[in-house]
């Protein structure tokens, strides 16, 4: 057991090409699903700003008496 350690202990360089070819791959596969899911998600938050200020106007119009259509009724 002690021999194999010290074996695999003089053989690391700190430098694999097998881990460089990996860290590229996984790099390669999550970089565009994080993009895609980012721009969705920012996609799905300026809707919802937007749906929210639009309730906000139509309950502030509500509560000051404006009346939104324009037909005389509140």
């Amino acid at each position: 057991m002690f021999v194999s350690l010290a074996g695999a202990a003089q053989q690391s360089t700190g430098f694999s090409v097998g881990a460089l070819i990996t860290l590229l791959v996984v790099a390669a596969v999550v970089y565009p699903l994080q993009k895609r899911l980012r721009e969705r998600l920012s996609r799905e938050r300026r809707a919802r700003y937007l749906e929210e200020d639009r309730l906000a106007a139509e309950r502030r119009d509500r509560e000051s008496g404006v009346d939104p259509d324009g037909d005389g009724r509140v």
